[in-house]
């Protein structure tokens, strides 16, 4: 390993109740705001022995730090700020992300962020027709409005901002979805709705197939949209896949080896390959026991590192997309197939996505 990005899940606690939810809080009760941030102040210093040995470890090159939850908005900005402050006197070239349901943005959170130049990701999902009804507080009301209030508060305080979509079965409409950001100017990027351990409901899933032709359906709104087109991550890293490959400027999903790239930290020093394999077969070992370059070091590091390995030899072998997709992501694979080393289940979907958007490209140049 080189450099690692970042996961850090600060609370599994969340004050809303998405009906997709990957993390399990949407079924708990409504958290309590003091025992998060109690918690939370309590472990500090773990958060600061963790950050001195990665930033040791990336030799104190520009690393990125992704706060996920669970909400990481619950935690209230004092205890947002003795983090930021420590990173910035430490001299750290800390790249500060946070991924938000954003229902609890305010001018505190703003101001905050503003200062520390943090980055924020804000899941939604569309207009209030789609949005609203999957993307729920726990009482059953939809989040749009205020999700939607925050967004223009961020806007006018010039904060870097975009949205994380998750296509499901209720929001296929790809002119909809993408008439929406446009209009708002809000960059964005699409996901799938996947089954997890929790159980999603069924009659959100969709298939395969379906994920693919909506992401080529709004690949193409978007590449055929000669005036002021929205910013879409996504979109412009998989173009650059086909132009100038580099594995570094891509999703993780399409990382060759993402347990070199991404480490996951929790408050109790516990560390992961990744927030989403957070299952015992996929545990490193605890900061607090044992150093962090040492625990990267162990037998079970290094046998998840051999993924791409086996799958060019096996079910990627023949496949002429493998190298931009590399097998796609080992989390999803385990989730439906009880094994790291499967490839993707929407497989067959990046297959008709990279297909499509390389012939697209294809044809442009050739038109020039």
């Amino acid at each position: 390993m080189s450099h690692l990005t970042v996961i850090i899940d600060v609370t599994n606690k969340c004050n809303m109740a998405c009906k997709y939810c990957y993390a399990g809080s949407a079924w708990e009760g409504i958290p309590s705001a003091k025992d998060i941030n109690e918690s939370f102040n309590s472990k500090i210093p773990l958060l600061f022995e963790f950050t001195d040995q990665i930033m040791f470890y990336n030799k104190n090159n520009p690393t990125a730090f992704i706060f996920h939850g669970g909400e990481p908005l619950l935690l209230n900005p004092k205890n947002w700020s003795i983090v930021l402050s420590y990173f910035k006197e430490k001299g750290y070239p800390i790249e500060v992300h946070v991924q938000t349901n954003g229902t609890l943005i305010n001018k505190e959170f703003i101001n905050l962020f503003k200062e520390f130049n943090v980055k924020i990701g804000v899941s939604l999902d569309g207009p209030s027709s789609l949005n609203d009804q999957t993307r729920i507080f726990k009482s059953g009301k939809g989040s749009f409005s205020t999700i939607f209030k925050n967004l223009q508060k961020m806007k006018e305080a010039g904060l870097i901002f975009g949205c994380l979509f998750t296509l499901n079965k209720n929001n296929l409409d790809m002119v909809a979805i993408y008439d929406f950001f446009k209009k708002n100017n809000i960059s964005f990027n699409i996901r799938s709705i996947f089954n997890t351990k929790f159980q999603v409901p069924k009659e959100l899933l969709i298939t395969p197939y379906e994920y693919a032709l909506s992401f080529c359906k709004l690949f193409d709104l978007w590449f055929d949209d000669e005036i002021r087109p929205p910013l879409i991550g996504d979109f412009n890293n998989m173009v650059a896949r086909f132009i100038k490959p580099l594995e570094r400027l891509t999703t993780c999903t399409f990382t060759k080896d993402c347990s070199k790239d991404f480490i996951a930290f929790n408050m109790e020093g516990n560390l992961w390959p990744c927030n989403c394999l957070s299952d015992p077969d996929f545990y490193y070992g605890n900061i607090q026991e044992e150093n962090m370059a040492n625990l990267l070091n162990s037998p079970k590091v290094k046998e998840l590192s051999n993924r791409w390995q086996r799958l060019s030899r096996t079910d990627c072998k023949d496949c002429e997309v493998s190298r931009y997709c590399y097998g796609g992501c080992p989390s999803r694979a385990y989730d439906y197939y009880g094994s790291y080393f499967n490839k993707d289940p929407f497989c067959e979907a990046w297959r008709m996505i990279f297909k499509h958007v390389y012939a697209r490209i294809k044809s442009s140049l050739k038109n020039e």
